[in-house]
């Protein structure tokens, strides 16, 4: 309205204080009525398809406002399968090479907040870096399963060398199996596949690694 009345009357700014009674609506709408105009600054409109008047209170003004240029189409993102990263084999991050949104923490806790946590499991792993693996039953370590050369199994059956013992030569045939340096071990035979996070491997080597 102070811009409907200041463009009626060519006037950049007016004499006016707000107070309880005088509110700037009823100052404004008496400037928008001397100058022939609705109290309300509301104008008839005309429908453009029927050129009947249109039955509603339609304000018609001078309106100043800052654009963002916030565009959807430069902020849309949208993946199904992508380039992974060659260490964890997790997404890579970045819209202009075809990486995955990024699941943090405060992703995290909303879905637990609203009681789907099984989503979690979904967007943390199924959909990044699931992967199959042999662990031991025994022991639960996710490294010292191999497959075996020949022995018990065939080759390419799996055994975890830490659980396993040393041959002593006088285990009767089929008892023991070979792994790739050579050495003969006995048990270990506890093993099965699971599936959990690539970089929980990668985490597991790098800390067995660095002991």
């Amino acid at each position: 309205m102070p811009h409907h009345s200041g463009t009626s009357h060519c006037k950049l700014k007016f004499d006016f204080r707000f107070s309880e009674d005088n509110t700037a609506a009823d100052y404004f709408g008496e400037q928008l009525q001397k100058a022939g105009y609705n109290y309300h600054g509301n104008e008839p409109m005309y429908s453009g398809v029927l050129g009947t008047e249109l039955n509603a209170d339609i304000y018609i003004g001078c309106v100043f406002y800052q654009r963002l240029r916030h565009m959807v189409n430069d902020k849309f993102q949208v993946r199904t399968t992508g380039p992974v990263h060659s260490l964890t084999q997790q997404p890579i991050k970045g819209r202009k090479r075809f990486g995955g949104i990024r699941f943090g923490e405060m992703e995290r806790d909303s879905m637990i907040a609203h009681g789907t946590s099984f989503l979690l499991k979904d967007r943390l792993m199924n959909c990044s870096d699931y992967t199959q693996s042999w662990i031991c039953r025994d022991c639960g370590s996710v490294l010292s399963p191999l497959s075996a050369i020949s022995g018990t199994g065939g080759a390419g059956a799996v055994r975890c060398k830490s659980c396993a013992v040393a041959a002593e030569g006088i285990e009767k045939q089929g008892e023991t199996w070979e792994d790739g340096g050579g050495l003969r071990w006995k048990g270990g035979e506890n093993v099965a596949v699971v599936t959990l996070p690539y970089v929980f491997k990668y985490l597991s080597l790098s800390a067995n690694t660095n002991s």
